[in-house]
């Protein structure tokens, strides 16, 4: 049989519960960034141009056509009706919100996507700017049994 002993003084023994107190909130703070999924919403969203929205949507794992199938310019509503409420429930899911911007001219450019998972066709991508500003974005599938998604990459 072995026995051991060991003398801690006070200010060792607080010292150590410092350290290992200060290891385990790195360590959460490292499992919790790591499970965390990365919003494409951000407030410096910026898009000068058609290349820069091609760009941000590579940034979030999408493969585009850089040339948009439509670009659309149109004016939210104020307020916000029904089905735009809806639809900003998804913006604001991914980061966004479209509430700001109710009754400001918005341009929205639509790209073919061509990986997203399991439907090799009829998907694209939509960017939502108002000014040079990212706003929101969906991904839109127009086949059977059709869906409207987030940018989050799946």
């Amino acid at each position: 049989m072995l026995i051991g002993s060991a003398k801690l003084n006070p200010k060792r023994a607080a010292l150590y519960m410092l350290l290992l107190g200060a290891a385990l909130v790195a360590l959460i703070l490292v499992v919790g960034n790591a499970k965390r999924t990365k919003l494409p919403g951000r407030q410096d969203c910026r898009a000068a141009n058609i290349q820069d929205c091609v760009a941000y949507l590579e940034t979030l794992g999408w493969q585009v056509n850089p040339s948009p199938i439509e670009t659309l310019e149109f004016t939210l509503p104020t307020p916000l009706n029904a089905s735009y409420k809806e639809y900003n429930a998804l913006q604001i899911e991914q980061g966004f919100d479209l509430t700001p911007y109710a009754g400001r001219q918005v341009r929205r450019y639509s790209f073919t996507v061509s990986n997203y998972p399991d439907y090799p066709q009829q998907v694209q991508a939509d960017l939502y700017l108002c000014d040079e500003t990212i706003i929101g974005g969906d991904i839109l599938y127009y086949g059977v049994n059709g869906f409207v998604d987030t940018l989050i990459f799946p």
